[in-house]
């Protein structure tokens, strides 16, 4: 087939699928009502004073996807599948009280999934269900909030079965971002988010080398750090937990090996890889100034 013919046609599936392309969500976030700006200055400080927020990291669900990857300096992607994990995070403050990071993931989680989602999940990724986040919260406590990293059912979807009354705080527009495969895994996402408060966090402009930051308590004890490029919002969570410093960097780094530098990686959600780079750089380039931070990849841990 003569090649102008092979290019018309590639252009003409490019057109459709950009044409058929659907949000991540298209739910109202009203202003945040916690927090205030931040500079990386007193985020450093703030963490090197004594922790007071406890801190704990709950495993969900094992399973395995396809992560594409590149050794770094070079041009050549490949996909390899990653064994990965599903976490969500508790943290408790001293006079606030608990919140979450991440939802993880409900029991009756393929109740609210598409059929073309489900099949997904259950064969090819091979899902493995280990704490559903309500049997967690019947234990713990509701929290009074969840801070989401971003809208991708894996990080939301275990607040579909908590309180209505439980707000979501997330990054500005993050359900804003076009993607043709939304169509097949937004459904989780409207459901997670149906009827409860929802909540974007006011980042100002950062310094050109830092991310935008907030004090969430304004006691230097818990920071909102926005990383777009995975969505517009993604946003990365930084505790000082009695433990010592901790931070979520939600999928603005899936594995060990993305954060170690060991590997370069890319999902095929990100429309524009320089600013998911750039946002990884710039998280990395923080906790290099934080003594003793433990890191927490999206899916992976650092240690076994």
């Amino acid at each position: 087939m003569p090649r102008f013919i092979l290019r018309t046609l590639a252009l003409a599936a490019f057109a459709a699928l950009t044409a058929c392309a659907t949000p991540l969500s298209t739910r109202r976030a009203d202003p945040a009502d916690l927090g205030a700006p931040a500079h990386e200055a007193n985020i450093v400080a703030a963490m090197q004073q004594p922790g007071i927020v406890s801190f704990e990291k709950i495993l969900v669900a094992d399973w395995h996807f396809p992560n594409t990857t590149r050794a770094p300096g070079t041009s050549e992607w490949s996909i390899r599948e990653l064994d990965a994990q599903i976490y969500f995070y508790a943290i408790r403050h001293p006079r606030f009280g608990l919140y979450l990071i991440d939802a993880g993931m409900p029991a009756d989680y393929e109740a609210h999934m598409g059929p073309i989602l489900r099949n997904v999940v259950r064969n090819d990724y091979a899902f493995q269900l280990r704490q559903a986040t309500e049997a967690w919260t019947a234990v713990n406590g509701e929290p009074n909030a969840i801070f989401i990293s971003h809208l991708h059912y894996d990080h939301v979807l275990g607040a579909v079965n908590l309180s209505r009354t439980v707000p979501i705080y997330l990054g500005p527009n993050d359900g804003a971002q076009r993607n043709f495969f939304y169509r097949f895994i937004n459904q989780p996402t409207r459901e997670a988010l149906a009827h409860r408060p929802v909540r974007a966090w006011q980042f100002a402009t950062p310094a050109s080398t830092e991310l935008a930051a907030i004090d969430i308590f304004g006691d230097g004890s818990v920071f909102a750090l926005h990383t777009p490029g995975h969505t517009p919002g993604s946003t990365a969570y930084l505790v000082n937990s009695t433990t010592g410093p901790q931070l979520i960097t939600g999928d603005a780094v899936h594995s060990r090996e993305a954060w170690t530098g060991e590997r370069e990686e890319a999902t095929g959600f990100e429309p524009d890889l320089p600013q998911i780079f750039a946002s990884r750089r710039a998280l990395q380039a923080l906790a290099a100034r934080i003594p003793n931070v433990a890191a927490h990849p999206g899916h992976q841990s650092l240690h076994h």
